[in-house]
């Protein structure tokens, strides 16, 4: 296996020069690092991280941590959008990802998460942060790691989706539509972007005068979509829509409807939130609200790398702006 000596050999300079030029170090002219780069290539050479990391007190490496509250992270379609973004950003910075997925208790995450963080062994975090139980990043910031948060918790920088607007959107447009005999299908509350749903429903549907609809509760879900439609058809079987606050829980809906011989949308419209890839290929394709998860990893992943960066002028936090995306399973209610 090659080594940091051999590659100073092959291109004629000392071995602290190839580690200033593989830690992008500037001050070098383009023709001594062409020729550092040429013999990395020549010699198949592989930097030693630990030795870099020791070296230069950075690993290169920024956790990302996705609580596990309701289901594996790997089933739910959102998070994987969120990561993909992520992904992207730090791979164009010479950064590895590593994954956490930490269980909350009102005391913070678990210690297999805490031991990671005063490990030494990343430069920073990322972390979807909702849970009103404790938060992810607090954590980290106390142990003096530079944290960015997903979500709603207080923190030196967060990225979030303006929920209270996107569901504004999504409740206008049912109310829209002609419909008033609605259903409501969330969480158990501890969610601040559930909650800030929640309450833009609430404002909508207040400015149109609908003071009133039933709630149900389900746990993010597919399975617990069907149920729950299931069980508010039941109860209120002259609903004309139902709204679900994600798109996993529309989808089992959906499924409901179908198996009970309810056309959608010309018997019940079922609307979502979340614009997952499946909403766009299931039949009838889901009306629902692109929150532009891609786009919130991707903001999180360039302020973390600013911030690891030494930037010192960078927005608090950031709002991306969710987008109403109407399709074929939202229309009029029955005459």
């Amino acid at each position: 296996m090659p080594t940091l000596q051999d590659v100073a050999r092959h291109a004629g300079v000392s071995t602290a020069t190839v580690s200033k030029v593989l830690s992008n170090t500037p001050y070098f002219t383009e023709e001594t690092r062409q020729k550092v780069m040429d013999a990395v290539t020549v010699l198949g050479y592989r930097p030693n991280l630990l030795a870099r990391a020791l070296s230069s007190g950075r690993t290169h490496t920024i956790a990302v941590a996705f609580p596990y509250v309701y289901d594996a992270i790997f089933k739910d379609p959102l998070v994987m959008q969120i990561l993909e973004g992520i992904e992207a950003v730090c791979t164009q910075n010479d950064y590895n990802i590593l994954l956490s997925t930490p269980h909350l208790t009102a005391d913070g995450p678990d210690d297999q998460h805490q031991r990671m963080i005063q490990s030494g062994f990343i430069d920073g975090l990322i972390a979807i942060d909702n849970i009103r139980l404790s938060s992810v990043t607090e954590y980290a910031q106390q142990n003096n790691v530079p944290a960015v948060t997903l979500g709603y918790h207080p923190g030196t920088h967060h990225v979030y989706s303006d929920d209270l607007s996107g569901a504004q959107a999504l409740m206008s447009h049912v109310l829209g539509l002609g419909h008033r005999r609605i259903a409501v299908l969330t969480i158990a509350p501890g969610n601040f972007a559930i909650e800030e749903r929640e309450r833009g429903l609430r404002l909508a549907a207040a400015a149109c005068g609908v003071h009133d609809y039933p709630v149900a509760l389900g746990d993010f879900s597919t399975e617990s979509g069907y149920r729950v439609a299931r069980d508010l058809h039941a109860a209120h079987p002259d609903l004309t829509a139902i709204i679900c606050l994600n798109d996993r829980m529309a989808i089992g809906a959906m499924h409901y409807c179908r198996q009970a011989g309810l056309r959608v949308p010309q018997d019940i419209s079922v609307v979502g939130y979340d614009n997952i890839a499946m909403s766009n290929v299931i039949s009838p394709t889901l009306t629902t609200i692109d929150q532009k998860a891609g786009e919130m990893g991707e903001t999180a992943a360039r302020v973390m790398v600013d911030v690891l960066a030494g930037s010192t002028n960078l927005p608090s936090s950031v709002v991306i702006q969710p987008e109403l995306v109407v399709r074929d399973s939202s229309g009029a209610p029955p005459a």
